[in-house]
C-alpha cells in the first residue's frame, strides 16, 4: 500500500531546526527533509501544542493525526482535534515496554518473540487502545538500531492498513494487569560487565546501537588501560566455566573473550577517535595476545 495517495499527508509537523552535526549549521530534522523532498507543507515547531502551531493544526481540520517518534506530549486539545484520533506506532506488543526504549529494554532482556502496535494516542504514556497488533521475531543477530529501522517499515504498512480500515476497527483496551516499562537508555548502559552469561553481553551490545554504545577498557602492558566500543560480537560458547574479560584467542572471528560463563567474540570494534574496524585488525595493531584482560 505504499504510495498510496489516499493517505497523502495535507501537512507534516515535526521538531525545530538544530544542529545535527559537529562541524554544520542547524538542519531540519529527517522527517522535515523527507517531507520536503515529497513536497509536503512543514511546520518545524518547538511545540505543537500550543500558539501558532496549534492555530495552523487546527486550521486543518485533520480526520486523523499519524504521530511516531515525534518527541513532544501532546496536550488534550490536540488530541481532540481530529475526527479519528492521533495514531501512533509503537514497536512493542503492548501493554508491555511502554515507554522511549522499547526495542531496546528488550533486547537487554533477551527478548526475541515481540510485537507491534498501532495504538490510539491518549494523555497517559501508552496506554491508549489497540488498533492492530503483529507478532514480530527480533533476529538475534540484529542490533538495537537495526530492528528499529525494521520495525519502522513494518510499522508504515500497518498503519496504512489501519487508515483504510480506520471506520471499521472496534479500538481494543490495554490489559493493565500486563503493563511492564522501557525508560530511556542511560549512558552507563553501555558498560560492558564480562563476568556476566555470553549471551547476556551480547545482548547488551545489541541493545545500546547505536546509542550509547558498548565500552570497555583493555590492559595492555606499558600503556595502561585502552578504551574500546564494541560495536558487534556473537557468542561462542553459552556455557562451560569462563574467565571474564580474558582474551582467549585471536583469529578470524574477531577477538574471543571469557564471560561469567561460556565466551563471546567482538567481531567489530573501534578504537576512540578512530573509525570502526574488523576486531582481529585492531587486535593485531594493538598487539592484544590471549592472556590479556579486558577490565570489569
Amino acid at each position: 500500500m505504499s504510495g498510496d495517495e489516499r493517505f497523502r499527508p495535507t501537512a507534516v509537523f515535526t521538531q525545530p531546526q538544530a544542529r545535527r552535526s559537529r562541524r554544520g549549521g542547524a538542519e531540519s530534522s529527517p522527517v522535515g527533509e523527507a517531507a520536503k523532498a515529497l513536497g509536503l507543507p512543514v511546520h518545524e515547531v518547538q511545540a505543537v501544542s500550543r500558539g501558532e502551531a496549534l492555530d495552523a493544526l487546527s486550521a486543518l481540520r485533520p480526520d486523523v493525526i499519524v504521530v511516531v517518534a515525534f518527541g513532544q506530549i501532546l496536550k488534550q486539545a490536540v488530541l481532540d482535534l481530529p475526527k479519528h484520533g492521533c495514531l501512533n506506532f509503537h514497536p512493542s506488543m503492548l501493554p508491555k515496554y511502554r515507554g522511549a526504549a522499547p526495542v531496546q529494554r528488550a533486547v537487554l532482556e533477551g527478548v526475541v518473540e515481540s510485537g507491534l502496535t498501532v495504538m490510539r494516542l491518549v494523555k497517559k504514556l501508552d496506554a491508549g487502545p489497540v488498533l492492530m497488533q503483529q507478532s514480530w521475531r527480533m533476529d538475534q543477530t540484529k542490533t538495537a538500531g537495526e530492528l528499529l529501522s525494521e520495525a519502522g517499515e513494518i510499522g508504515a504498512n500497518m498503519m496504512l492498513d489501519v487508515l483504510a480500515r480506520i471506520e471499521q476497527i472496534t479500538p481494543t483496551p490495554q490489559d493493565e494487569s500486563q503493563v511492564s516499562y522501557a525508560p530511556p537508555l542511560e549512558k552507563a548502559d553501555g558498560e560492558l560487565h564480562f563476568d556476566r552469561e555470553a549471551r547476556q553481553v551480547v545482548n547488551r551490545i545489541r541493545a545500546v546501537q547505536p546509542w550509547p554504545r558498548g565500552e570497555t577498557w583493555v590492559g595492555i602492558p606499558d600503556r595502561g588501560e585502552i578504551r574500546v566500543i564494541v560495536h558487534r560480537a556473537e557468542v561462542v560458547s553459552d556455557d562451560g566455566p569462563g574467565s571474564p574479560g580474558e582474551i582467549l584467542a585471536i583469529d578470524k572471528r574477531g577477538i574471543v573473550v571469557g564471560c561469567g560463563a561460556g565466551s563471546i567474540s567482538l567481531s567489530e570494534v573501534q578504537l576512540e577517535g578512530k573509525p570502526h574496524k574488523p576486531a582481529r585488525d585492531v587486535a593485531n595493531g594493538l598487539r592484544l595476545k590471549p592472556g590479556m584482560r579486558f577490565c570489569e
